[in-house]
């Protein structure tokens, strides 16, 4: 089942706004560095994820 692109826009505006407050809160409760060091680890976290959980339709299955 594939979500409408109502429910995409909702998760993605919500993440952009809840990210927001975060980074603002991390960066002067910690400073630059601890907000640069959690946005990459995030990123990084979120990339492997990615890899091993996702997987494309256009690829045919290995035989």
């Amino acid at each position: 089942m594939r979500a409408s692109a109502g429910i995409y826009r909702l998760w993605r505006d919500g993440g952009f706004a809840i990210g927001a407050l975060l980074a603002g809160f991390l960066t002067d409760a910690y400073g630059i560095p601890a907000y640069v060091a959690a946005v990459a680890a995030l990123t990084g976290a979120s990339g492997i994820l990615v890899a091993l959980r996702m997987r494309g339709t256009h690829h045919k299955p290995a035989i």
